[in-house]
């Protein structure tokens, strides 16, 4: 269709040193005065609305092969309306192509080019004439070399659509792939200025009622990016817009069934079909191709609402009769319908409903599906899995024992609605409202530790069909339970706040779990002992507050804004460090509204048993002994060992070792260990590690040439270690470095004979 004329669009023809807009006036003086290169002015005009604009001639760099059949040269108006609003730049040839940015119009009305996609609220706080006239450029040129876009932006939109919005399942619109299909609308806010409208099955319950819209979805075929230069209005248009569906003919066949429907049993009804009173809404999606490569891009969603029932669109498509009871009937000879081309559509947005899809693309995630079981839904456990749900990560099964009580929730992730309900029931359902997931959250209301055989088989089944087990309970009886049970190859992660709330751990086991929740939680322990910025991080908080009158009933005083944060961060790096083999520790430490992170690889370990115990050492362990070693040679050296004692399981990790004491004395023949400082160096680890380093043994180097095997008086060390420590039923250990390395020796007394011939040695090498 031709343009309309200049006169018609732009008003009568003036100089342009008559021009009052300033914004005009500035762009002309700059165009005339030949200071802006690949301009040329033809004529200004002002219209009696006050609009004013100057047409003009602009170059258009394009190259010999270009994507968008620009000119050479391109004659453009620079319309400057009335008011305060931004200039248009309106292209004024009948054949301008269909191209990126560009804003949808009339028919008769010259295309529209968007050079810049801020709101003019904001643009114009630094427009200037020569910055747009530039922009002009850039948009032509970029635009016949099909780089306007770009590969890295979502692409663009067919057209602006100011109706409602439709929330619809990303599954009805693939299931539309196959045909139309029927849904309802239901409206969840009355309130609301702009109706938002929720797509359902029609045969499924909703919490509010039907708008009365009978809703058909259905895809258009594959379109190229670019915007629809005139959005359909009407029925007529929209059913042009889709040559591969004969809509008119599909709304005639879809009619009919709803009113043959109704006829039950071949018995008049006494009205007509609820659907014929509603009024007529078409979910279309638009498949739409990226710029360049043709790939597709999105599925350009809009839907279409008509503004008159669905009875009176059949009679417009002259399948329908009104009776003159008000009834309406199937026309035995249909006419051609051709009045239901003028029938109004008002076209809004469409949106899916959350999914982990989206959640994944708006979080900027790739999908992640793996089973998690999260063992422990108070503060930090049921933040950190809100988060990484919403983040579509993972599918959910939720173990927890407990209830929720008033004073859980100021730092909770569940509403206070869910006061008196299982936690792990509450938050189960809470991952699938908020996420939307296809994959129901599992759940299960029990104590991982219960001795009841029902409640372990549960706990076992939930357990074992985990591909990763999170420890959110803040107890290290779970934890190590976790560490053992099952023994499956998934992979464990636990993270809790400290006592006082002010700091927050994360454990990740290594993919090969190599190393455990065990060793993790005994080299937490050490870094406590051996990092200064770690001093005070594991003490007993004394200011904690009373929830009720019962001994114990105490919990500890943390803000909801610490909480979130620290929570926050465990999310940020499970989801990065998951996507990595490697094990490690991360801990952060607030400071006020200041963090400091703090993290180390998970270490390597050596193992022995020793009759019934199982005795763990840490690499860096023998490294700094090795290294006291390497220090103190010629003469021999030693300290002692400290570990973590678990009697339940017979296990003994040994974390760390400590230097000689400076009472002491060693030359190269032997050494005798001091005790100067020795016993308040002990307290002090067992204090910053929560009471969990304990002393477990010795450790003693050899000179140069000698073997790590006990010597005499090694033996007669071991043997009174083993007097020392079996009382409590533990095995005494002692390390022996040399040339070699480390080797673990261990000793128990036999409850009778003599404790020389009680002493068993065990070896652990690397």
């Amino acid at each position: 269709m031709a343009l309309r004329a200049l006169d018609d669009l732009f008003g009568e023809q003036v100089d342009w040193i008559s021009l009052q807009r300033p914004r005009a006036r500035s762009v002309a003086r700059l165009v005339c005065g030949g200071e802006t290169q690949g301009y040329r002015f033809l004529e200004a005009r002002r219209a009696c609305t006050g609009s004013e604009t100057i047409v003009v001639q602009i170059h258009v760099d394009r190259p010999q092969r270009f994507v968008h059949a620009l000119k050479a040269v391109e004659t453009v108006a620079l319309y400057f309306p009335g008011g305060d609003a931004g200039p248009l730049i309106l292209a004024l040839r009948d054949d301008f192509p269909d191209v990126p940015h560009a804003y949808p119009g009339h028919r008769s009305d010259p295309v529209s080019l968007c050079i810049d996609d801020r709101p003019w609220s904001e643009g114009k706080l630094n427009w200037t004439p020569s910055e747009f006239l530039v922009r002009i450029q850039v948009w032509l040129a970029k635009t016949a070399r099909g780089e306007l876009h770009g590969q890295a932006r979502a692409p663009e939109p067919l057209f602006v659509a100011p109706g409602p919005v439709v929330i619809v399942d990303r599954g009805m619109m693939d299931s539309a792939l196959a045909g139309p299909v029927e849904l309802a609308l239901h409206r969840p806010d009355h309130g609301l200025a702009r109706e938002i409208l929720i797509a359902s099955s029609p045969a499924a319950r909703q919490p509010f009622p039907g708008l009365g819209v009978a809703l058909i979805a259905l895809t258009a075929a594959r379109r190229g990016m670019g915007p629809m230069r005139f959005p359909p209005r009407t029925l007529g248009e929209l059913a042009d817009e889709l040559p591969e569906t004969d809509l008119r003919g599909y709304l005639r066949n879809k009619t009919l069934d709803w009113v043959s429907n109704s006829w039950n049993g071949r018995v008049r009804p006494c009205g007509d079909p609820d659907q014929l009173g509603w009024r007529l809404g078409l979910l279309v999606g638009f498949p739409i191709a990226r710029e360049g490569d043709g790939e597709i891009g999105i599925l350009d969603l809009k839907v279409f609402l008509t503004k008159v029932t669905v009875a009176e669109v059949g009679v417009a498509l002259g399948c329908l009769d009104k009776a003159p009871d008000g009834t309406h009937g199937r026309l035995l000879k249909p006419t051609d319908g051709a009045g239901a081309d003028a029938i109004e559509l008002t076209c809004g947005e469409v949106h899916f409903a959350l999914d982990r899809r989206l959640a994944s693309q708006v979080s900027g995630r790739s999908g992640d599906t793996r089973r998690a079981v999260l063992v422990g839904a108070g503060t930090v456990g049921s933040h950190v899995a809100a988060n990484l749900a919403r983040e579509g990560l993972f599918t959910w099964v939720v173990i927890d024992g407990d209830y929720l009580l008033p004073h859980n929730v100021p730092r909770h992730a569940l509403p206070a609605t869910a006061v008196g309900h299982s936690k792990a029931t509450a938050f189960a359902n809470l991952l699938d409202s908020m996420c939307g997931h296809p994959d129901r959250t599992g759940h299960l209301t029990a104590d991982v530790l219960s001795a009841d055989p029902a409640t372990q088989a549960a706990v076992g089944s939930a357990l074992e069909g985990a591909d990763i087990v999170m420890d959110a309970s803040a107890s290290v009886a779970v934890s190590r339970f976790l560490a053992l049970d099952p023994n499956t190859g998934a992979r464990r992660v636990a993270f809790f706040f400290n006592s006082d709330g002010t700091d927050a751990v994360l454990q990740i086991e290594p993919a090969d779990r190599s190393s455990s929740l065990l060793e993790l939680e005994a080299q937490h322990y050490a870094m406590t002992v051996e990092l200064p910025e770690l001093t005070g991080h594991l003490h007993a908080s004394e200011d904690s507050i009373a929830f009720s009158g019962a001994c114990r009933q105490a919990t500890n005083r943390m803000p909801e804004s610490r909480a979130a944060l620290l929570s926050s961060l465990i999310s940020m790096e499970i989801a990065a460090s998951l996507q990595d083999a490697r094990g490690k520790i991360t801990i952060w430490r607030t400071d006020g509204a200041s963090v400091r992170r703090i993290e180390v690889a998970s270490a390597d370990w050596r193992r022995l048993s020793v009759g019934d115990w199982s005795v763990v050492l840490s690499e860096q362990v023998a490294t700094a002994i090795s290294g006291c070693r390497i220090l103190a040679l010629p003469a021999e050296t030693g300290g002692v060992l400290l570990g973590v004692l678990d009697m339940e399981e017979q296990s003994i990790h040994v974390g760390l070792a400590l230097d000689a004491p400076a009472d002491s004395e060693g030359d190269e023949s032997g050494f005798e260990r001091g005790i100067a400082g020795l016993r308040a160096r002990i307290a002090r680890a067992t204090e910053e590690s929560a009471g969990q380093l304990v002393y477990v043994g010795e450790w003693h180097s050899h000179p140069e040439g000698y073997a790590a095997t006990p010597s005499p008086k090694d033996l007669l060390q071991l043997a009174e270690l083993a007097d020392l420590l079996d009382m409590n039923g533990v095995p005494a250990l002692m390390a022996i470095a040399n040339d070699d390395g480390i080797r673990i020796h261990s000793a128990a007394r036999h409850e009778l004979g003599s404790t020389y011939s009680a002493v068993m040695v065990r070896e652990a090498r690397p």
